[in-house]
């Protein structure tokens, strides 16, 4: 009720009301009252009696009536105590537009704590602070409690954006992009309300059918991604995250660790359960219109409409970069279309009409196309010539009555856009450029068909996410490699048959299992090929002797000592294979696969997943990587068994789950050997 209350208030207060123009308490006011708020509204200045037509209240207190929502705009020093007067007031829904919080340093951080601490002890619910405010633009609201003077349309979509001057930029734009939304929100620092709440709020309002966010960080990105995993989020959900830049991973001491970022894993958990991310705000919103405005294509097939060869050759370009396929026009097709198509036009798709395809060519044509098996959505451009009037064709186009969408880009001159904003029967979204028809199509099949993988599977889901961790607590730091091979039995992982030797055993070490390795081991050794600790392929007691003089050379030129050998079967490589795992403070655990061995961050040939993964995960974990293709068998090579590869995998994210005292781990190499089993030879293991 709380969270609703900032959306759907029946009385506002706004406390820092301003008589003072271009103010934002001033702004504000101004932008509530000319976008029509449906409500009560109670400014508040102690040196005013009226503003804008409004009866202005000199205290909160004066107040006396209920207030369903408080916008503070206050001067930072006085924000404090007027959210104490609120919540004296029993306000439970405080939107805090000042700044000079969290982002300015320690001092404004411990303000910022205070004040939440008083919200929580009270019930209360607070956004922002430093945010820019809230947006309901449905009938029965009309509520504009932003300090941008834009009169955003009603549309289905909600937007919620971390930058409040993000969100500033995108309100002043909508005339020139129409861009329509049901609800938008700033959330500023998010000391309170942030994209988890929203998130679940929107998806159970039915005046939201699209959910669009524009975040620079995760507050608890595991708490995020759970409603969908559980499959209880089904609306659409459209993210633009900035910041791509490799930081965050702290877990550099393993492969896997260096081979991840924060982004990576962004990236790779968004994609895994359906979450549609976006390189820019034009995407982002264009996607969002497609799912509003357009019918869903039932499949990849595309048709192009166009009357100049450019713009469709970059419509099919991007097409092919988006896996979406240039439909085969059936012949049937492609007569009707040579009766309607200039003769030195084009039939075969794209469909080349020429400049001089006008509005009733360009229905005729599309209408053609709709009704042939082999489309399931149409791409049709018009790039204005002198002889033919835009309008007329984009309107003629929108026209036509289909269960399939289509698609238009319009490049006109200027004074088009105002001529269809204001004269347009259906004001159906239009697309500048020719690329972007294919990535909006794109971003909705994924959906779909993450929707319909997350349903099939919900079970498995649940399953993962119920596994209770039994904590049995090894060690600090790395386990040894007894508790490895412990661990390794307890998950059935496939480790090679080793052994420990002390330092100064070898010689009398009983031996006849040839070939061998041998690993020098100092706790403060992580990669031991980078010292020269690892000899292979040996098959004779002097050999072994051999080596272990020259890894305690290697080791001592590095001022350390050899403190045990670990002496292992050989196998022999066909293929090195890395399985790995972190905990990530803020996805949780993940899982990761591909290519193994000494080189693994030169190759970079991995994928990323929760551990919270279905087997149509696990399989898309290996189908990602090129060492994942390659197993499957390639050039006439028989394939390998993936299956014990996949069983392997689980058993380590099993491994993962069920021991949360585990940071880390790093199973490099996993090697496929000639005899086409699998050997873990390295495994490495951090606790927490």
């Amino acid at each position: 009720m709380n969270l609703k209350k900032f959306f759907y208030p029946k009385s506002i207060c706004i406390a820092g009301a301003s008589t003072k123009e271009k103010s934002i308490g001033y702004e504000l006011l101004k932008t509530i009252k000319i976008y029509g708020f449906n409500g009560k509204v109670f400014p508040v200045n102690p040196k005013a009696d009226e503003i804008l037509g409004f009866k202005c209240f000199h205290s909160i207190n004066d107040v006396d009536d209920i207030i369903d929502l408080a916008i503070v705009v206050v001067p930072k020093q006085f924000a404090e105590e007027t959210v104490d007067q609120l919540l004296q007031k029993k306000v439970k829904s405080i939107t805090l537009i000042t700044a000079g919080f969290k982002e300015i340093g320690k001092a404004g951080e411990e303000a910022e704590k205070r004040i939440l601490e008083k919200i929580k002890n009270e019930g209360a619910r607070l956004v922002g602070p430093n945010c820019m405010g809230v947006i309901n633009t449905l009938d029965e609201i009309k509520l504009n409690a932003t300090f941008v003077a834009e009169k955003p349309e009603k549309g289905s979509t909600g937007f919620l954006s971390q930058s409040g001057a993000l969100g500033a930029a995108v309100l002043n734009s909508l005339r020139e992009t129409d861009i329509k939304f049901a609800h938008f929100i700033s959330v500023g620092n998010k000391a309170d309300v942030n994209e988890n709440d929203i998130l679940n709020f929107w998806q159970n309002d039915s005046n939201i059918q699209t959910m669009t966010f524009y975040l620079e960080s995760f507050v608890d990105g595991k708490n995020f991604l759970l409603p969908f995993i559980k499959n209880e989020i089904t609306k659409p959900t459209i993210i633009l995250k900035a910041g791509k830049t490799k930081s965050g991973m702290k877990a550099a001491s393993s492969h896997t660790g260096a081979l991840s970022s924060k982004d990576k894993i962004v990236d790779a958990l968004l994609k895994q359960f359906g979450i549609i991310r976006t390189d820019d705000l034009n995407e982002l919103f264009n996607t969002a219109k497609g799912f509003e405005n357009f019918t869903l294509p039932k499949g990849n097939k595309i048709a192009v409409v166009t009357n100049a060869g450019g713009p469709a050759i970059l419509a099919v370009d991007a097409l092919e970069k988006e896996n979406l396929i240039l439909a085969e026009l059936s012949n049937e097709t492609k007569n009707k279309l040579r009766e309607i198509v200039h003769p030195e036009g084009s039939v075969e798709n794209p469909i080349d009409l020429l400049p001089g395809g006008d509005a009733e060519i360009y229905k005729k044509v599309n209408e053609i196309i709709l009704k042939d098996d082999n489309v399931d959505a149409v791409i049709s451009i018009f790039v204005e010539p002198v002889m033919v009037e835009p309008f007329d064709v984009i309107e003629s186009v929108y026209s036509i009555n289909s269960e399939k969408p289509i698609y238009q880009v319009v490049m006109p001159l200027p004074e088009f856009w105002q001529k269809y904003r204001n004269s347009s029967q259906k004001k159906l979204p239009l697309f500048r450029n020719p690329e972007e028809p294919a990535k909006v199509i794109s971003n909705i099949l994924f959906h779909e068909k993450a929707k319909v993988k997350i349903q099939k599977n919900k079970s498995e889901y649940l399953n993962l996410i119920n596994v209770k961790s039994n904590n049995e607590i090894y060690t600090d730091g790395y386990l040894t490699q007894e508790e490895i091979v412990e661990l390794a039995k307890k998950y059935n992982l496939p480790i090679v048959r080793s052994e420990i030797v002390e330092a100064n055993e070898i010689k009398n070490y009983t031996v006849d299992n040839f070939p061998l390795v041998i690993k020098g081991i100092n706790k403060n050794v992580i990669h031991k090929s980078e010292m020269k600790a690892i000899k292979l392929d040996i098959k004779s007691k002097e050999e072994l002797i051999q080596a272990s003089e020259e890894i305690k050379n290697n080791f001592s030129l590095k001022g350390l000592d050899v403190e045990n050998f670990l002496i292992q079967q050989y196998v022999k490589p066909k293929h090195e294979l890395l399985i790995g795992g972190f905990f990530d403070n803020s996805f949780g655990p993940i899982i990761m696969f591909g290519s193994g061995g000494k080189y693994v961050e030169i190759y970079e040939d991995t994928s990323i997943k929760s551990c919270y993964s279905c087997e149509a995960d696990i399989d898309a974990l290996i189908n990602e990587t090129k060492i994942g293709k390659i197993l499957k068998g390639i050039r006439g090579e028989k394939p390998s068994d993936i299956e014990v590869l996949k069983q392997i995998i689980k058993n380590t994210i099993r491994m993962f789950l069920e021991n949360s005292s585990i940071k880390e781990f790093d199973i490099n190499p996993l090697v496929l050997a000639e005899d086409d089993k699998y050997y873990i030879v390295d495994f490495r293991v951090k606790m927490k």
